[in-house]
């Protein structure tokens, strides 16, 4: 091991993911499931300290009703949607039965929230009443979800878009790319020419992000892929963001360990992924493995971009399918004779080079401001 430091944290995150394993493998032998606190645990010791009220345990424990959506039962069989007389209805199956046998059904309004045009009569931004209603007409499966906050009922209901409305892309990547790297505050831009050459880079953020309610900090990231779709728009192209399949990498990349759960990234590209769709752009998702890492060694210097402009810039050249050559300088320097024979081997290598010597020089890791200020030492260009 490089050092001894690493070794145990290596060996503390390997035990704890093997008591994690033994905890679910002794459900699976037993053949049952582990124990589940409706309500939250949370709450459950706040009672148990009677620092709440039974009434507002019970509160907790009975604040949701979900039903997943079923083509063949007419799209939803326990919690369904009418639409008469120009009206929409949720109609709701209780536990009660009629002398038949069928469970009693209870029918209440449902309404969904639409501000109309003084002047045009038109609704303002999406019409998501009419596109409900003309779903209904499809017969797919749609889910509902009954949630009870503050003595009010709020119905979430989650349906196709595609299924009622055909989107034409418009906005292609054959006249460039913006590629887009998601950061705890926000998106860092790079637009790129067909060719791959660097055109010009912003930044989106919302500071307030890190710390604001989910409600709040929903409507934050709402306003900031409206701001890239426009930016987009405005230079005629496509874009290009980070994959989500790739979740293996949460453990081994301390980006996404850092965003994934703290800074709900997995929220921030799949609102910019629905935006794209819905703006008629063309988009590319792409394995986000070494972006950071090239971006700063290869395009930082080269085009004077920080490291998430420069990671940036990589997603967008990925998406046009081209590879990250390790620059001559770079590999003379820092690669033996007889390199790696792939580009991924060669920077993982390279890294290891300046993180070893980023231990010697500050004792420390390697940081953007560590790179900028000692790279030409490193390189002996000094």
């Amino acid at each position: 091991m490089k050092s001894e430091k690493k070794r145990k944290a290596l060996l503390s995150k390997l035990a704890k993911r093997q008591r994690k394993r033994d905890y679910y493998q002794q459900f699976i032998t037993a053949n049952t499931i582990p124990p589940v606190v409706f309500g939250g645990k949370k709450t459950f010791h706040q009672r148990c300290a009677g620092t709440i009220s039974i009434e507002k345990w019970r509160d907790k424990r009975s604040n949701r009703v979900y039903a997943r959506g079923d083509k063949t039962k007419k799209g939803n069989p326990n919690l369904r949607i009418l639409y008469h007389d120009e009206k929409l209805f949720l109609e709701i199956s209780t536990l009660a039965k009629t002398p038949s046998g069928r469970s009693v059904k209870v029918t209440v309004p449902l309404y969904i929230a639409q501000k109309k045009s003084k002047k045009t009569g038109r609704v303002n931004g999406r019409n998501y009443r009419q596109m409900l209603i003309d779903y209904l007409h499809t017969g797919d499966a749609y889910q509902v979800e009954i949630l009870r906050r503050k003595g009010r009922y709020y119905v979430h209901v989650t349906f196709d878009e595609a299924a009622v409305r055909a989107y034409k892309v418009e906005y292609k990547g054959h006249a460039g790319l913006v590629g887009i790297d998601t950061n705890p505050d926000g998106f860092a831009l790079t637009h790129i020419d067909r060719t791959g050459n660097y055109r010009h880079h912003t930044a989106i953020a919302r500071h307030e992000l890190t710390y604001a309610r989910s409600n709040r900090r929903e409507n934050l990231i709402g306003e900031m892929v409206k701001e890239v779709i426009q930016y987009a728009k405005d230079r005629q192209c496509g874009v290009a963001f980070e994959d989500l399949k790739f979740e293996h990498d949460q453990d081994s990349q301390r980006k996404f360990s850092r965003i994934r759960h703290n800074f709900i990234y997995r929220q921030m590209l799949t609102m910019l992924e629905r935006a794209c769709i819905r703006n008629g752009i063309e988009y590319t998702k792409v394995k986000p493995a070494f972006t950071s890492k090239i971006g700063l060694y290869k395009y930082t210097h080269q085009y004077g971009l920080d490291v998430h402009h420069g990671a940036a810039l990589v997603i967008a050249r990925r998406a046009y399918g081209m590879k990250e050559k390790v620059p001559r300088l770079l590999r003379e320097k820092l690669l033996p004779t007889k390199s790696p024979s792939t580009e991924w081997k060669r920077w993982a290598m390279i890294h290891q080079r300046i993180e070893k010597e980023a231990k010697i020089i500050t004792k420390g890791s390697v940081t953007p401001e560590f790179w900028r200020s000692h790279r030409k030492e490193i390189l002996g260009l000094t």
